[in-house]
């Protein structure tokens, strides 16, 4: 590219709308040093995370001139590379000639896309004290490498989300206060809303416009398929990545053993190793697809080679594409519950010596929650439920322990059941 096309993208970017959109319950600082990195899944709303900093800065005095924003995957930039950002940066102080005065903000959405973006990053922060630097990316890796050399000590990393069921509820008008009781019509209205929740998922485009929340769900899983995983690690056999990716979403919820899901691919015709489907995995989880949740054991060594749980990045994406999970209320909850841990940056692990316990809570290594999720407690499960969670609950000497279920709220001993709404409410 010349100068002229350089200046053709900052004006280009300089002169966009930024479209309207609701505020997420997520808070990215740039009142510090540090380079702001934001991921998170395709369509799940980095780049409007963007725009509601850039609002924030504006509403804080901060001139429109000191801001530029430039997403990685225009078409004019595809196969853009280091001296690129170099172009690029000249055109903006060439072109907006920003207040002296002022800190500078770059807004770099998608940047995995360019060659070489983590040298030129940190030679802006390390060279130009007066920039404040925010990048987004769609890989979960995507600073992975680049922390543990050349960013090390200069990133503080955000992981977007699908909407939590709080965000969920205000982006359809209705609002909670924090530790107010749930009950009568409210009770009612949140039920309904969760209830389409629970299956529709929380991509934000869904929640804030009538679209058929099918269709749009399986362009999401295209893209995620093609573009984050199949183009990305040059996987040519697209047939067989989609067996596996179908085989993989009926196990969400359960214990998976990739020998058997190697065994079943072989069984149905697809040459696939048992490392090869591990090697698939973490492209999957590299793309924010799927997650892996490990058995809880004081060995690492034991922790690693134990089998995992499989869960999914949204619960209307996982309805759309496994035609298994219709209907399956029981292990839709549990892969919600799963998120909204992960949102709140939970250290999970799941147990089991005998019985199953969903989900141990974990700081500094040490077991310091346990919960059960079921849509129910019936006469047939009940006993199964309380004996998973008791066995972890003595085991780690937990003075409680907590069942979610859709509607139930009780408490028996030690152990208190509550209502999905509540627990997913009650920390937002």
């Amino acid at each position: 590219m010349n100068k002229t096309e350089y200046k053709q993208i900052v004006a280009g970017w300089a002169d966009f709308t930024v479209p309207s959109t609701l505020p997420r319950q997520i808070e990215v600082r740039l009142d510090n040093d540090f380079i702001q990195a934001i991921t998170g899944p395709r369509r799940a709303g980095k780049t409007f995370l963007c725009f509601q900093v850039m609002e924030h800065l504006r509403t804080q005095g901060v001139p429109e001139n000191n801001i530029l924003y430039l997403n990685f995957e225009d078409n004019r930039l595809i196969g853009a590379g280091a001296s690129d950002l170099d172009g690029l940066y000249s055109a903006f102080l060439e072109l907006r000639a920003p207040v002296d005065t002022s800190l500078t903000y770059l807004f770099l959405d998608e940047i995995q896309a360019v060659r070489d973006w983590d040298s030129w990053i940190r030679k802006m922060h390390d060279r130009e004290k007066g920039v404040r630097l925010l990048v987004t990316g769609s890989s979960s890796k995507m600073l992975s490498r680049e922390i543990a050399t050349k960013l090390r000590g200069r990133v503080l990393s955000t992981e977007v989300l699908p909407l939590s069921f709080s965000e969920y509820c205000v982006w359809n008008g209705f609002s909670q206060e924090k530790g107010s009781p749930l009950y009568g019509r409210t009770l009612l209205a949140i039920q309904q809303q969760h209830a389409k929740y629970l299956v529709q998922g929380g991509f934000p485009a869904l929640a804030s416009q009538n679209v058929p929340a099918e269709q749009v769900l399986r362009s999401y899983f295209e893209s995620m398929m093609f573009q984050d995983i199949a183009e990305r690690n040059e996987i040519r056999d697209l047939k067989r990545l989609r067996v596996l990716a179908g085989l993989l979403f009926s196990s969400v919820g359960k214990e998976v053993s990739y020998t058997r899901i190697a065994n079943r691919m072989r069984s149905m015709g697809f040459t696939l190793s048992k490392n090869t489907v591990i090697e698939h995995m973490s492209q999957f989880e590299d793309a924010y697809l799927f997650f892996q949740v490990l058995k809880h054991e004081y060995s690492l060594a034991r922790q690693v080679g134990a089998i995992k749980k499989l869960y999914c990045v949204d619960n209307g994406l996982l309805d759309a594409v496994s035609p298994r999970f219709s209907g399956d209320a029981g292990r839709l909850l549990e892969n919600e519950v799963f998120l909204e841990l992960r949102r709140r940056g939970a250290d999970m692990a799941y147990g089991r010596n005998g019985n199953e316990c969903d989900f141990l809570l974990r700081e500094k290594g040490r077991v310091t929650g346990a919960l059960q999720v079921t849509q129910e407690l019936t006469e047939q499960n009940e006993a199964r439920e309380f004996a998973g969670l008791q066995e972890a609950m003595d085991k780690h000497n937990l003075a409680t322990g907590t069942i979610i279920t859709l509607e139930q709220e009780q408490r028996k001993d030690r152990i208190t059941i509550v209502p999905v709404c509540k627990w997913l409410l009650e920390a937002s």
